[in-house]
Parts: structure tokens; C-alpha cells; sequence
């Protein structure tokens, strides 16, 4: 019976409270009903106390997230005005070869068209050895869709504000080409040293020429023309992004953009990993990490892929090279569609692709508005046509204006958060001893206490005899 004289002198002297009037009858007198009812009482207490702990401990070890959305102005100069970095402009023609790079290589359009086909069975066809096909086995898609897109004098302005865009960051800064699956695309603001002001003070405008008597035969067969317009951050490439805006010629586009940014918690809390920075193309992203998964997979199977990422150098380790016209008719495509069809299969969880999102991400959302070309501006823009183009009707089919300016100098910022951390999870467990139990921290370091001086006492053999009290907590040779 000495652990239960142990505990009663315990319970005297403890901060929790109701345990005294348990064991100690001088408090309300000598009424088994009482003391039985305190100790029904109390012992509920401790299974609920015990229900809500094992809970908040399961919160605690599961870290649920939240999403917390604010605003905030972007001022990134004190003596200047308020400003926000223009996008990266990707603009990709839809016509991915002109028909003059077609006539100057005789039979590359029979062999560009039978290849665009997507079929791995008639790709595997073609006659390399012999025939038309022969003398470009050894060309590659990207020298093709680099020497054959169409020229830079169809990039006719690049206005910021009141200047010329080359006026305020010259060459290289303010465009180059990039070479993808969609065409040798113009990159416009690579660097994203533009920055714009809100409203019609800050706005960019572009002016391209399709120029339609260059479009071949193919393209010709498409049911849409002109061109793709992708926003997006100048870390990243328009290859990597599926979203993109098609506009047409004959038409002037007012673009209005917002900037906004998205934070992910890492581990254990979120799935983001903070340890992908960069990829072989460019910022990663999940749709960076993906194309470099595929990119993989063809240099694994085939030692080759359709088109070079833009930064093999962000992974030393690996190689890439474009593959010719044969390794990608005869191995390529069929590696490539079979890749697809993999990925893209919804009933598997897991693909052959590791790719968590990325800890941070920059969007550019944009809201378009158009308007068709007054035949009043069309015939004064006329006069200053290329060779092969002298009326009115041609600028309407050929020329496309876009505007793109800033609805507002503020930033919209989503943040992953912890909902559940260290301090709620103290607050529930302190929360619920304290109203039930009455106990603290320093109840909890009474009881360690007790609990140690009692097996102390136990495993040292003192008695009664030779302590002051029958509670560890007072005997004096402990």
C-alpha cells in the first residue's frame, strides 16, 4: 500500500486540481457518494483529456496546410515610382516553314509532310538510303525550324511607353529567337529588364507581319492562322508552358496583365522540394520537369530528342543532342508517342516523371480584349508595305497589334501556410488539461517528479522508517 500513501500525499500537494478531494475526505466530509463521484469525474476528465491529446498529436504529425491570399504593392525602388517587370513575350508563328525554304530544298515538304503525320508507322517507311528523302536524313527538326521560320523583319515594333523598345534595352536584351516544337518563336524581353508602369503610361506594343504569301502548303491546310502568344516569366520557356493565347491578323489586341505568386511549403508539411532550382529548361517548374522527363526517356531509348532544351548546362551530367530526320523517323517518334501515352494515362498514379511542384511560382494572368483593324489605319499603313504586299486588304490579313500593359502596381501572393504547428498544437493540449484537470506545466514536471522519486525510493530500499513522509516529493535522503 505504499504507492497509493505515496500518491495521496501527492495529491495534496499538486497543482491539479480535484485529485485531493479523491483521496482526502476531511474536504467534504466522510461521503463515499462524494469521493466516488469526484473520482468518476476526474476519470472522465483524463479519458477526454487523453481523446483530444492523442488527436492533437495526430494534427501535429499530419501538418495539414492551408492557403493564405494577400495583396501587396510592388515598390522595389525607393526613389522612383512604383514599378512591375514585364513578362517574357513568346510569340510563335503558326507557320513553322515558310514555302520559300521549302522551294530552295527540293523534296523536303514530301518528307516534312509525311513526318508530321504523327505516325511511327509510315515515318518507319521512308526511304533513307535512296530517293529525296536521302539527302536530309542527316538533318535535324531544329535546323530545319531554325534556318526555315519565318524572318525577323516580321517582327516590325516593339514599342515601351513613348520609346522603342531597342531604344530602351538594345540587342541582345530586347528579342531573340528561340527554337521549340512550335516554331522558331520570338522571345521578346528574354532578359526581363522592361519594366511597365500601370495603365496606358507603363504599356508595350508589338506589331508583327504574318506575312501570308510565305505560308506553305501545310500550314495552308490548318483551319487557324497567325499566331501564339504566351506570358510568362523570363526564367522560363513558352516550350514548357501548354497555355497560350492564338491571335489572328487584322486584329488589334489590348492585353491586360496581373502579376501573381504562389509559395508551397517543403517537407514535412507541404510536397513542394526546395532543392530543384533549375532544370534543362530553365526555372523549374512542373511543366519544365516534365519536358526534361521526356527529353530523358528519348536519350535513353533513341540517344536523341526532337528538339535541345535551352539549358543543358543546368544538367552537367547529362547530354542532349536533336536527332536527324532518320534517327527520329525510325526510333524517335515511336519512343516519343509511346512516352505520351504513358504519361498521359489516367489511371496510373505514378508515371515515370518525379516532378513535385515547385516552392515558388510566378504567373502572369492576362485578359484579353480585341478589336478588328480600321480599313481607314490599314490604308494609311499601305504605302509602307514589303515586296509582294500594296493594298489595304493586305495589311487587314497580315498585321497584328497587340497591346499589353498592367491593370494595377499591385501582387497578388497565394502562401501554403501551416495550419496546424507547434503552437496549436500546445494550445490544444494545454487547453484541455488545464479546464479539465486543472494542470500546467508545472503539474506535469510534479508528476515526472513523483514518478522518479518513487522508483528511486523503490530500488533503494527506504522505508517508512527512515523517511520524513510516505511522498517521495518529501523525503529528504532522495
Amino acid at each position: 500500500m505504499g504507492w497509493l500513501q505515496d500518491f495521496k500525499e501527492f495529491s495534496d500537494g499538486t497543482t491539479a486540481h480535484g485529485v485531493k478531494y479523491i483521496f482526502h475526505p476531511s474536504v467534504h466530509g466522510n461521503f463515499k457518494i462524494v469521493r466516488i463521484l469526484f473520482l468518476v469525474v476526474w476519470l472522465v476528465a483524463i479519458a477526454y483529456s487523453l481523446f483530444v491529446i492523442y488527436n492533437a498529436v495526430g494534427n501535429y504529425v499530419g501538418k495539414p496546410t492551408g492557403t493564405k491570399f494577400q495583396v501587396i504593392a510592388s515598390n522595389p525602388y525607393k526613389e522612383k515610382p512604383a514599378s512591375i517587370q514585364f513578362p517574357t513575350i513568346s510569340v510563335c508563328s503558326h507557320n513553322l516553314v515558310t514555302k520559300s525554304y521549302f522551294k530552295s530544298n527540293d523534296g523536303l515538304e514530301e518528307l516534312w509532310s509525311e513526318l508530321d503525320q504523327w505516325n511511327p508507322d509510315t515515318a518507319e517507311k521512308i526511304d533513307f538510303k535512296e530517293g529525296s528523302a536521302a539527302k536530309y536524313k542527316d538533318w535535324t527538326y531544329e535546323k530545319i525550324i531554325a534556318e526555315g521560320g519565318p524572318a525577323n523583319w516580321t517582327f516590325l515594333q516593339c514599342e515601351h511607353f513613348i520609346n522603342l523598345c531597342q531604344e530602351v534595352i538594345p540587342q541582345p536584351d530586347f528579342f531573340e529567337r528561340e527554337t521549340t516544337l512550335t516554331g522558331n518563336c520570338f522571345r521578346i524581353n528574354p532578359n526581363g529588364k522592361l519594366r511597365g508602369k500601370g495603365g496606358d503610361y507603363g504599356k508595350m506594343q508589338l506589331m508583327f507581319f504574318a506575312d501570308l504569301n510565305e505560308y506553305s502548303d501545310l500550314t495552308r491546310r490548318e483551319p487557324q492562322y497567325g499566331y501564339t502568344v504566351v506570358f510568362h516569366d523570363h526564367e522560363s520557356y513558352s516550350s514548357t508552358i501548354p497555355s497560350g493565347f492564338w491571335l489572328s491578323p487584322g486584329s488589334i489586341y489590348k492585353v491586360d496583365l496581373s502579376l501573381g505568386k504562389e509559395f508551397r511549403e517543403p517537407p514535412p508539411a507541404g510536397s513542394c522540394d526546395p532543392t530543384r532550382v533549375n532544370n534543362t529548361y530553365g526555372r523549374y517548374e512542373e511543366n519544365s520537369c516534365i519536358a526534361q522527363c521526356r527529353d530523358d526517356v528519348l536519350m535513353e531509348k533513341c540517344g536523341c530528342v526532337h528538339v535541345s532544351p535551352p539549358h543543358p548546362r543546368n544538367v552537367p551530367d547529362k547530354y542532349y543532342r536533336g536527332c536527324t530526320l532518320e534517327e527520329w523517323a525510325t526510333c524517335g517518334l515511336r519512343a516519343y508517342k509511346e512516352w505520351v501515352v504513358e504519361y498521359s494515362n489516367v489511371n496510373k498514379v505514378k508515371t515515370e516523371c518525379n516532378c513535385p511542384a515547385t516552392c515558388t511560382e510566378i504567373a502572369y494572368k492576362a485578359q484579353l480584349s480585341s478589336s478588328q483593324l480600321s480599313k481607314f489605319y490599314a490604308e494609311e499603313k499601305a504605302a509602307k508595305l514589303p515586296p509582294g504586299y500594296e493594298n489595304a486588304q493586305d495589311v487587314l490579313e497580315n498585321l497584328l497589334i497587340i497591346d499589353i500593359l498592367f491593370t494595377s502596381m499591385q501582387i497578388s501572393e497565394i502562401r501554403e501556410i501551416v495550419t496546424y504547428g507547434w503552437g496549436n498544437f500546445l494550445g490544444d493540449v494545454g487547453g484541455v488539461l488545464g479546464l479539465f484537470l486543472g494542470a500546467s506545466m508545472f503539474t506535469i514536471i510534479e508528476f515526472i517528479q513523483f514518478i522518479v522519486c518513487a522508483v528511486l525510493k523503490g530500488c533503494c530500499g527506504l522505508n517508512d522508517k527512515e523517511s520524513r513522509s510516505h511522498s517521495p516529493l518529501h523525503n529528504e535522503n532522495l
